[in-house]
């Protein structure tokens, strides 16, 4: 469910930065699969250190006696 959070708002603050990226280089057709690609780019990345995160911390990780 926190991945469904996570790229809900993603894709909303991609789509924000597109547009308003947009309107500042002249207001061409926006392409809203710029947007779309970011979002599912930066849920994979957190889902990815969400990973790493959790190897690291687990408690006998670094326990060789």
């Amino acid at each position: 469910m926190r991945y469904l959070v996570t790229f809900l708002w993603a894709f909303m603050l991609t789509q924000m930065v597109n547009f308003i990226l947009n309107s500042l280089a002249g207001g061409g057709p926006l392409n809203f699969w710029i947007g779309v690609v970011l979002a599912v780019i930066i849920t994979l990345s957190i889902f990815i250190l969400d990973g790493l995160t959790k190897m690291s911390a687990d408690p006998h990780a670094g326990d060789e006696h």
